[in-house]
């Protein structure tokens, strides 16, 4: 077996903190998607990353926060006559966001240091986490990007920077649990794969599903979800009228909401068949380990597809909808884990 080092030796506690860090990031984006669906992005309409933590406690404070808000477009277009606490509950759960964001900063940075003094960290899990430092740095960068969309003339926040947003966060989490997984291992696995090699149809299923998600953040971003809430059919009819519009050429895919909902529906039934075919194919079930890999799998994507069903049917009920949003990560992080321990076992047999 071709052996990388990932640490002089391995340390349980750096472990575990690899893994909370990677759990908070699960847990962030699940905050992020409740954030959106009780449309509370645009409600603090400034950035403040240090000063930024206090939040308004007293009626003064309130009050000069709300009157910030009764000058963006969304205060003057949709939420015209909301009041002070109906304010205060939007409010919170952007102010929640935000200091979990910097909560994650300081759970990363702080024990980080703490092994580079003990020597806990190789130079290669070093430079590794300083990438995924790099990821996080921009992703708040890109979180103002997003909210700044919202706060000029239009509304409603820009569904490719919200999108763009959401993938840079799934990128961080499947980076960092990949590292993870490594470290647990004590070697460097290849994320990549030869083409139509077995583990390589493994790595496409976890394509598929990024593609997937980003399909819903353009449903979550245009609200498409609440417009056809009939399954299989739309309005009656497998292919809807206004598919496509002739204004919008290709940008049909991204901007028009029939065809947003009609692609990611059936993406999302292309990709369950597709994983089940590869889970069936290429998966040996030779052990209680493999097994469970695989069995959570297709309890993920099966469950992913009845969320989905169930989400379009409620009208984008928010509890279900958070569920579908939450389970897709877990879908992508039961991909991961199921390839990485197939690329580790080729390995070993190599």
């Amino acid at each position: 077996m071709n052996q990388y080092k990932i640490s002089e030796y391995y340390n349980p506690y750096v472990y575990i903190w690899l893994l909370t860090i990677t759990a908070m990031i699960l847990l962030i984006i699940i905050i992020g998607g409740l954030t959106r669906l009780t449309n509370s992005g645009l409600s603090m309409t400034d950035w403040r990353p240090v000063l930024g933590i206090f939040p308004p406690l007293t009626y003064e404070n309130w009050t000069k926060v709300f009157e910030m808000y009764k000058q963006s477009p969304e205060f003057k277009i949709v939420n015209k006559n909301i009041t002070l606490n109906e304010f205060k509950y939007i409010f919170w759960w952007e102010w929640f966001h935000r200091l979990f964001a910097r909560l994650i900063g300081l759970v990363f940075l702080i024990p980080l240091f703490y092994f580079i003094l003990k020597k806990q960290i190789s130079r290669i899990l070093f430079l590794r986490i300083i990438i995924v430092f790099i990821f996080g740095v921009f992703q708040a960068f890109v979180g103002w990007w997003m909210v700044k969309s919202g706060l000029n003339e239009n509304p409603y926040v820009s569904p490719y920077r919200l999108t763009f947003h959401l993938l840079n966060a799934l990128i961080i989490f499947s980076f960092l649990l990949w590292i993870s997984l490594d470290y647990r291992s004590s070697i460097k696995i290849n994320f990549l794969s030869k083409p139509f090699s077995s583990d390589f149809y493994i790595l496409s299923s976890i394509v598929l599903v990024f593609i997937t998600i980003a399909s819903g953040g353009f449903m979550a971003g245009t609200n498409s979800g609440q417009s056809f809430n009939t399954f299989p059919l739309m309005n009656g009819k497998v292919i809807p009228d206004d598919y496509f519009i002739d204004g919008l050429g290709f940008y049909n895919i991204f901007e028009n909401t029939v065809a947003i909902n009609f692609n990611h529906r059936w993406l999302s039934i292309f990709t369950f068949f597709y994983i089940l075919f590869v889970c069936f194919k290429f998966i040996k079930f030779n052990d209680k380990v493999a097994f469970l890999n695989v069995f959570f799998v297709i309890i993920f994507i099966s469950l992913q597809v009845i969320l989905g069903i169930i989400t379009l049917l409620s009208n984008v009920y928010l509890p279900i909808a958070s569920m579908h949003q939450t389970n897709s990560i877990l879908l992508l992080a039961s991909l991961l884990i199921c390839y990485h321990q197939f690329k580790f076992r080729k390995a070993k047999n190599d």
